[in-house]
């Protein structure tokens, strides 16, 4: 490979790695906010307890 195309196929290699790292970091955002808003919900459901206040 000519100096150019080594250089494109360099670029293109780093592109792709880049953008499967995006993706799995996108996931994980993904999850953590999903799982934060269920522990959430399931905060609200659950009565509040009157004994911590006295």
């Amino acid at each position: 490979m000519s100096g150019p195309t080594k250089a494109i196929v360099i670029i293109a290699l780093a592109v792709i790695v880049m953008v499967s790292l995006n993706i799995g970091m996108w996931r994980r955002m993904r999850a953590g906010l999903a799982a934060a808003r269920a522990a959430d919900q399931q905060d609200q459901q659950m009565p509040a307890d009157d004994t911590l206040r006295g």
